[in-house]
């Protein structure tokens, strides 16, 4: 009976604990708390760090000498006299040594490759690391986005189920033409239109946020008009704008990299084509010439066929190709700031005209209209035109400070470098 109890007892409680792990717990969130999380938890920049590992590796290979040979020979058969395996003076053994001599420099240019191969693991796990805070950013201050409009929504649709509630009580007692309520009713099935259209974007970016964090959450984000404020005024120059992402952006470390790793190769290509030098020695029981001989020797390679002439030519256009592509790049770092200089100026003066506009006393003018709707003062086209007017104006507004957010997250971006 006690045991069944117990029983009981762990089933509901191991049920509790699959309800709990079922449930997400909601995580409230800043912009610098997300990168932080993102930094902690995300997988991708984490599997790319083993890269860095791996290149570490690669010098402590390129460092290691090759390995000596040895070689050892004795008679498994003899057929003279039907015997296996002889030993003693019936019998031979023989012994070798060789060991390879790199010449050239082949050794040191090898090394030289391994460290830019780190240099390289390094310039792309910082440039993985530009874009991945870029989208963070875009999924923060999306999502942000559809929260803000979503939570306006359910406060327009809280006014007006209150309003439809009441229209309905005067349309049952044939105060208010029915006509009234239903145009109410169409502005409510409008407005829940557009939420469900909103909450379908907001869960596509929390999933997409989510997964950047290494999280599984409900995730709220705050985004205040002190931080928009705070991106409006921090004055940009195009100048400085230029001149960091000439000096910081990893994609064009990575390029000049990839030229320095192509000019190694090309020494490396020559060098390989210089003969290595194998030095040998050996013992030989019966011997050639004499008992117990022992020889030494030395072998070269004669470099009359294979010079390698097509890995250095290869290896020498891998260079011409490097340096196209790192105009190319610079180019387009160019085209890129130019871009989000633009893009962060003219989202700067919307957002302070928008500011300017719509405020304080546009909530104070949409309780008024609201009272006044109640008491019969505005006539139903009148407010249903101006809710649905004050509905995009405040989605507009949130539209705004999205953009915002985003153009100053651009300048980070082109410019590799932290200026918000």
């Amino acid at each position: 009976m006690i045991f069944k109890k117990i029983t009981v007892l762990m089933a509901a409680g191991l049920w509790g604990a699959v309800a709990v792990a079922q449930a997400p717990q909601p995580v409230t969130l800043t912009i610098k708390q997300a990168e932080e999380l993102f930094f902690k938890n995300n997988f991708m920049l984490l599997a790319q760090q083993y890269n860095i590992d791996k290149s570490a590796a690669q010098i402590i290979q390129a460092k290691v000498y090759p390995n000596p040979e040895v070689t050892a020979d004795m008679i498994a058969y003899e057929g003279q006299n039907y015997r296996t395996f002889p030993t003693g003076s019936g019998g031979n053994f023989a012994a070798g040594f060789e060991q390879l001599i790199l010449l050239g420099g082949k050794r040191r240019a090898q090394i030289n490759l391994a460290k830019t191969d780190k240099k390289l693991a390094e310039a792309e796990l910082t440039d993985i690391t530009r874009n991945l805070q870029m989208q963070i950013w875009e999924a923060f201050y999306t999502l942000h986005n559809q929260q803000k409009v979503i939570e306006k929504y359910n406060k327009l649709l809280d006014k007006l189920d209150y309003l439809i509630s009441g229209y309905q009580v005067q349309v049952d007692k044939n105060n208010i033409a029915l006509k009234d309520l239903v145009r109410l009713k169409s502005v409510y099935v409008k407005i829940n239109n557009d939420k469900s259209e909103e909450t379908a974007v907001l869960i596509e970016q929390q999933q997409k946020l989510n997964i950047l964090l290494g999280i599984t959450a409900s995730t709220q984000t705050i985004y205040t008009t002190e931080d928009a404020n705070l991106y409006a005024d921090n004055s940009v120059l195009y100048e400085d704008v230029l001149s960091k992402s000439k000096t910081n952006r990893p994609d064009l470390n990575v390029a000049n990299l990839e030229i320095e790793s192509a000019k190694i190769n090309v020494s490396l290509q020559k060098r390989l084509a210089i003969p290595d030098i194998t030095l040998r020695a050996g013992y030989n029981q019966q011997g050639d010439a004499f008992l117990h001989q022992a020889n030494v020797g030395i072998g070269i390679p004669l470099p009359i066929f294979d010079r390698n002439r097509g890995n250095i030519q290869t290896a020498k256009i891998q260079v011409e190709q490097g340096q196209k592509n790192a105009e190319y790049k610079q180019l387009q770092i160019e085209n890129e700031v130019l871009a989000a200089y633009q893009n962060y100026t003219r989202s700067v003066e919307e957002y302070k005209r928008i500011t300017k506009l719509i405020n304080e006393d546009f909530d104070a003018v949409f309780e008024g209209m609201n009272n006044n709707f109640r008491k019969g003062n505005v006539s139903m086209i009148e407010f249903a035109d101006f809710f649905e007017s004050y509905n995009e104006a405040q989605t507009e507004v949130e539209r705004v400070k999205e953009q915002l957010a985003l153009a100053a997250a651009q300048i980070n971006y082109v410019t590799g470098t932290k200026n918000f």
